[in-house]
């Protein structure tokens, strides 16, 4: 059984849990003398012994510094999302996104997008909490971080690969990717949402320096794009 891990601060040799840390310890019944990690979210994570335990703070004694190395995302990968018209769909996608070693989420306003702006600043606080808690089950280091919302036009992308998932593209797939001997540390990525970007929208993207790619002869809805693709690239990129 893995060693259950939260979210704490240091105090020379003894780590911290406040607040909402201490109360989800609590209703997962953590007790004295238990082995947890906590992950100080400056790139450490300690092997502690639960010392004290009261319903506001929970105190443990560190036992070592743990190795990180293996939970650092090989490939920074940054997702420009086009938001759907049911903002609640990237409420189920930041734990799997989380998952699958996202380091950037940036959410975009395409001619298909309903809402405006300032709906989808509303949401960004939500996302936020749902991404810092999702590290603790996937054991991040750090959690995927949610940006303000923009336009098309104002992608700035930087990857050292940028892909662009379209639905007119009938001949790339990233396997093309995995003939290739790719030196990538960053990748930009786009995807789309209900009803996919426009012809006008594919030109700027392509413009841009963004390759369009396949993910097959079927139509996805854009839970299963943005999870087919991101495990597809990370499979291209391994």
């Amino acid at each position: 059984m893995a060693t259950p891990r939260f979210l704490g601060k240091v105090e020379d040799d003894t780590a911290i849990l406040e607040g909402e840390e201490a109360k989800h310890a609590n209703v997962k019944r953590i007790k004295t003398g238990e082995i947890i990690e906590i992950n100080d979210l400056k790139g450490n994570v300690y092997l502690c012994k639960v010392r004290s335990v009261s319903k506001k703070k929970i105190e443990a004694e560190i036992l070592e510094k743990l190795p990180t190395d293996s939970f650092q995302p090989k490939v920074e990968i940054t997702l420009y999302l086009a938001i759907p018209n049911r903002p609640a769909k990237v409420d189920e996608l930041i734990e799997p996104l989380s998952q699958l070693g996202v380091s950037k989420l940036v959410p975009v306003l395409i001619s298909r997008t309903a809402l405006k702006k300032k709906d989808v600043e509303k949401k960004l606080e939500k996302w936020r909490k749902i991404a810092l808690n999702s590290i603790k089950q996937c054991k991040r280091l750090y959690p995927l971080s949610v940006e303000e919302p923009i336009g098309l036009l104002d992608i700035t992308p930087s990857g050292d690969l940028k892909v662009f998932f379209y639905e007119r593209e009938r001949e790339k797939t990233l396997k093309d990717l995995c003939k290739k001997n790719l030196n990538v540390k960053s990748a930009d990525v786009i995807i789309g949402n209900e009803g996919g970007f426009t012809k006008e929208e594919a030109t700027v993207l392509v413009q841009k320096g963004f390759e369009p790619y396949s993910l097959g002869n079927l139509i996805l809805t854009m839970e299963t794009a943005v999870i087919a693709g991101i495990s597809q690239l990370n499979l291209a990129l391994s």
